[in-house]
């Protein structure tokens, strides 16, 4: 299991004419830092964050809120970047 104060980074791909501000507005209220994209949105914050929001674990594709489905595609979380080549 991730470490709840782990940082995080979710990719929000919006759908063609999607409105970015209401997604954005719903991401800040649980609790993450937003920045836009060609694509769509970054969202950034701790593994906690994301378990609380999407009500799963902060890895691969996240399941789309009800509230956002009419804006948002896919998201889904960055994989964490490694420091040190594995093995």
């Amino acid at each position: 299991m991730t470490s709840e104060r782990q940082h995080r980074e979710v990719v929000v791909q919006l759908r063609p004419g999607g409105d970015p501000e209401p997604v954005s507005g719903w991401l800040r209220r649980h609790d993450f830092d937003v920045s836009p994209l060609v694509v769509g949105l970054l969202a950034t914050g701790d593994a906690a964050a994301v378990r609380a929001a999407f009500g799963a674990e902060p890895e691969g594709e996240l399941p789309v809120p009800e509230e956002l489905r009419g804006d948002v595609e896919l998201i889904s979380v960055v994989p964490p970047k490694q420091l040190y080549p594995s093995g």
